[in-house]
């Protein structure tokens, strides 16, 4: 549901997202597999950077594929809702050249990834007959990784099967990317935050919770007074205050990936795990809050729509029940 706004707009903008997060030098240099499809329709150079080595992120990569670690993307969509790893499987790490990377379940010569060539921990090439996908770790001078990827695919209008391989691309490859870098950074940097543990900057870390802390209860209470407003059929300007208090919080959390922007504070301030929800929470509660804020949300949303639909048809609004 996050992603379904990319999906959509993706080839309206698509000269904008072949670049994502790399810059020009990045886009212009050269990577593994520039060669092998030179009239290829669908080009692409996307970066991201990761607060960890090039060691600590290059396993991930590795062990990718359908049924495998997952994509780290959207696993409804690539991992048949598998959730993707979370965590460096041993037995998924010994990398060889022509080894297949799954992209479905039964893979074929003609649909899955082959390993065409790497080197350890800097680059890394796939390929299939009709597309390369390279990838290159770069060390960064803070101990970081620019990690860029660069996809070469070629329309093959002779295969029937091309009419479907079209719109995947033009409408999925952006969203399933950009998520799949991120998920990437974000295990890569946890993995090397339980490695080698930040300090913990003591009086940052206190704010950014007092911070968080106020903002939640905020949004808390804006969230109860909408039911309550809702099931008293009070759907005035405070109500309409309220729903914008939290239509903001869904939107900046669902475009962070649903992750809370506070965490990666939290962590930078040398939290252990970064999230500052469960501050007085038990961890159930914490874990879950997103599904369980989901049908208070749509209650919320119907109550205050049979208010208005009451208003238009010249009722009293009632009460919930009435």
């Amino acid at each position: 549901m996050a992603d379904l706004p990319r999906f959509l707009t993706a080839p309206l903008l698509r000269s904008w997202h072949l670049r994502w997060g790399a810059d020009p030098a990045e886009v212009a240099d050269g990577m593994p597999g520039d060669d092998l499809f030179p009239r290829a329709q669908y080009r692409c150079t996307r970066a991201i950077t990761v607060a960890a080595p090039p060691e600590d992120v290059w396993p991930w990569l590795v062990q990718v594929g359908c049924l495998r670690a997952g994509w780290y993307s959207d696993e409804l969509l690539d991992d048949l809702s598998h959730p993707s790893a979370r965590e460096i499987v041993p037995h998924l790490q010994d990398l060889k050249v022509g080894a297949w990377l799954p992209m479905a379940p039964t893979p074929s010569a003609t649909s899955a990834f082959v390993v065409d060539g790497f080197e350890a921990p800097r680059w890394m090439l796939w390929r299939t007959p009709s597309s390369s996908w390279a990838w290159r770790l770069v060390a960064l001078p803070d101990g970081g990784t620019r990690l860029i990827t660069r996809l070469h695919a070629v329309y093959d209008w002779h295969r029937v099967s091309t009419a479907l391989w079209v719109p995947l691309m033009e409408f999925g490859d952006f969203p399933m990317m950009r998520r799949m870098l991120r998920g990437i950074r974000e295990r890569a940097e946890a993995e090397h935050r339980r490695l080698v543990p930040l300090q913990v900057d003591g009086r940052r870390l206190a704010l950014i919770r007092r911070v968080h802390t106020a903002a939640w209860f905020s949004i808390e209470s804006c969230v109860g007074y909408l039911l309550y407003s809702g099931l008293t059929g009070r759907s005035d300007r405070r109500a309409g205050a309220a729903a914008a208090v939290v239509a903001g919080e869904c939107l900046v959390f669902t475009a962070g990936g649903f992750r809370c922007p506070m965490t990666a504070l939290a962590e930078n301030a040398g939290a252990a795990g970064g999230s500052v929800t469960d501050i007085y929470l038990p961890a159930w509660f914490a874990r879950n809050l997103p599904a369980i804020h989901l049908p208070l949300l749509v209650a919320i949303g119907c109550l205050h729509g049979r208010t208005l639909r009451r208003r238009r048809a010249g009722r009293p609004p009632g009460r919930a029940g009435s």
